[in-house]
């Protein structure tokens, strides 16, 4: 019974696409170095302590200096967007970015 339901689980978890990271919830806290819209996503580079990272989310305002919060749910490489015209090396796609 309980293999049966960890099956469906692992299956419903890939048919939607989720990454393992999403369902661990890494969240990330930094500072947004860069900021940009662009077809109702927010797009924020964020530095956290040694590394500095892409991150995109529903759009919400946010300044450069504001510091954020994001929980991980799935990161593409080469993601384009096109209403930016810009391609971004690794992206980290979020449900939110909140302020602090």
């Amino acid at each position: 019974m309980v293999a049966k339901l960890v099956k469906l689980v692992a299956a419903a978890t890939l048919a939607l696409g989720i990454s393992s990271a999403w369902a661990q919830g890494v969240v990330h806290e930094g500072t947004v170095v860069d900021t940009m819209n662009g077809g109702g996503y927010t797009y924020v580079q964020i530095k956290e302590s040694d590394k500095t990272f892409w991150a995109a989310g529903p759009q919400v305002e946010v300044s450069k200096g504001d510091t954020v919060v994001v929980q991980e749910q799935m990161w593409m490489n080469d993601f384009t967007s096109k209403t930016l015209n810009r391609t971004f090396d690794e992206l980290l796609f979020v449900g939110r970015i909140d302020k602090k």
